[in-house]
């Protein structure tokens, strides 16, 4: 035996042996191998064996074995289900679930303007169906078009080349140091001697249109959070080639965007994709009356969808015993009391069908509910009314509770249920509320343990006396019940406590010492004899 030049002489019989302990370790390793797949296959359960007959006019079946992903076959079944409209329902009208439907704000037909809008979303936003806001830009205007994607180089190249040849003249939403200020009376001008020069370059005359107003812009819009829009941006380098750069540097208050009560914006300048168009359509058109339509109905469309998704929100929160993220929804809910969004949540801006539904509502529930025609309702002047609470008021009571919890909705709806049945015995409604251009501002409530709390009053309206009011009439109203009105106030709370004090309220126990922590310091009040 000749090995790398080396002789070795070996005799016959070492070297049969050699091999068959070769052959005899070799089979034991491929069955070791074996078992070892066998053990896997059976132990996990992400991994299913299927045996997939592939069958052909003129050939004989052939089973393939193949390991395919559990998960695989769950996302493939899913896929097939929603292609059939099996899983989920949608309204045919604005491409939503029955529940979110905005059919009753959204035009009769799209409306066409001016000016074209092209958005270019980030493929994060486009899985957020629910809150985006582009579907709504979608079912309001007639010209817009989005591309979903990262980097748009090759979709935006033939985009730029047709609008050119027709003269519209291609705008980017972007801030930056070279974009045209809209807010700047010059603006408009620069914008249309650019639009001109542009044409005048690509060999087109506006004298050959019918309109020369027709399709003058191309409002380009990048839709996703800062980060992302930076990266698809820097990714699509014809965007600053081809593109005017424009921006608007509104930052009031009245500008704040209603878009961040259900969602954290960065600033509170930021703005949503739908409000950021039609800021800019506006600006970009500020004598179109069709303008006004579409920004109105832009919206009423984002206000109804941020109602829809705060109701919705609040009544899974009222399902689940176990909240995560409790953090995190206690400072949505401030967003939400900031921007206005906290009052009656199931109000609409629908009146005839508010109204429709309203009446519905009492006719159905009045025997039950107790309310009758000798509800209170005082005129306090300034616009101001002071009425008794109603069920659905529970909802701006909880959101201003302190102490609120998954079950406390429910707890507040029935005590002023209790109440309203109660006042058809006694004439007299403890559980009352003050509201301003019919949105609920001041509430007190009386607690089944016969307690006056939950008193609250906006910070907008307070020092108009209005706790005076509140208070003195739910007092008188207990004491006509036959009752003695007792309340429980929060050693420290000095407003609380001046106020009960000025209309002859007293603690029970000045002496007792003093205790700590949240629920042991509460103290309990009394109306003096």
């Amino acid at each position: 035996m000749r090995i790398q030049g080396i002789k070795f002489r070996l005799c016959p019989l070492f070297s049969i042996i050699s091999i068959v302990l070769f052959l005899s370790i070799t089979v034991a390793n491929l069955r070791v191998t074996h078992a070892l797949l066998l053990s896997n296959q059976r132990r996990s359960p992400k991994w299913v064996k299927l045996n997939v007959k592939q069958s052909m006019k003129h050939t004989p079946q052939i089973e393939i074995p193949t390991i395919v992903k559990a998960s695989a076959i769950s996302r493939a079944t899913l896929s097939r289900s929603l292609e059939n409209n099996e899983y989920r329902q949608y309204c045919p009208g604005c491409h939503r679930p029955p529940i979110q439907c905005l059919c009753d704000y959204i035009p009769p037909n799209k409306i066409p303007i001016a000016i074209k809008v092209l958005i270019l979303q980030h493929p994060v936003e486009f899985r957020r169906k629910t809150i985006s806001t582009v579907p709504l830009i979608r079912l309001t205007l007639e010209y817009v078009q989005v591309l979903v994607g990262r980097s748009f180089d090759h979709q935006l190249d033939s985009i730029f080349q047709a609008a050119l040849s027709e003269g519209t003249v291609p705008l980017l939403l972007f801030p930056g140091p070279n974009s045209t200020t809209l807010e700047d009376p010059m603006a408009l001008t620069k914008l249309n001697q650019k639009r001109k020069k542009q044409v005048k370059e690509n060999g087109v005359e506006l004298s050959s249109h019918r309109n020369r107003d027709e399709n003058k812009f191309l409002l380009v819009i990048v839709d996703g959070t800062w980060t992302q829009a930076r990266k698809m941006v820097r990714c699509s380098p014809i965007l600053m080639e081809r593109c005017q750069q424009i921006q608007f540097t509104s930052t009031s208050i009245k500008d704040r965007s209603i878009y961040g009560s259900i969602r954290k914006q960065p600033d509170d300048y930021c703005l949503s994709t739908l409000e950021s168009c039609s800021r800019t359509l506006k600006l970009l058109e500020p004598n179109n009356p069709i303008i006004d339509e579409v920004t109105e109905y832009l919206h009423n469309l984002l206000r109804a969808l941020v109602h829809t998704q705060i109701e919705q929100e609040r009544i899974s929160l009222a399902k689940h015993s176990h909240i995560r993220n409790l953090e995190k929804i206690k400072l949505k809910q401030k967003r939400q009391l900031e921007l206005g969004f906290d009052s009656d949540l199931l109000r609409s801006k629908n009146k005839a069908r508010k109204n429709k539904e309203h009446l519905k509502y009492e006719e159905n529930n009045t025997k039950q509910l107790g309310v009758t025609d000798n509800g209170i309702k005082i005129d306090l002047g300034d616009g101001l009314l002071l009425r008794n609470l109603i069920p659905s008021d529970s909802v701006f009571v909880d959101l201003r509770w302190p102490y609120r919890s998954n079950k406390s909705l429910k707890m507040i709806e029935k005590q002023i249920i209790a109440d309203n049945i109660n006042a058809t015995r006694t004439g007299c409604h403890c559980c009352l509320g003050i509201e301003h251009d019919n949105q609920l501002v001041a509430c007190i409530i009386r607690h089944r343990n016969g307690a006056l709390g939950m008193f609250h009053v906006d910070e907008a309206y307070r020092r108009r006396g209005l706790g005076k009011v509140l208070l003195s009439k739910a007092t008188a109203s207990v004491q006509q019940q036959g009752d003695l009105p007792i309340a429980f106030i929060l050693d420290g709370n000095t407003p609380s406590e001046k106020l009960f004090s000025m209309l002859g309220w007293c603690k029970e126990n000045p002496l007792t010492k003093k205790g700590t922590g949240k629920r042991k310091a509460i103290r309990k009040w009394i109306l003096k004899d």
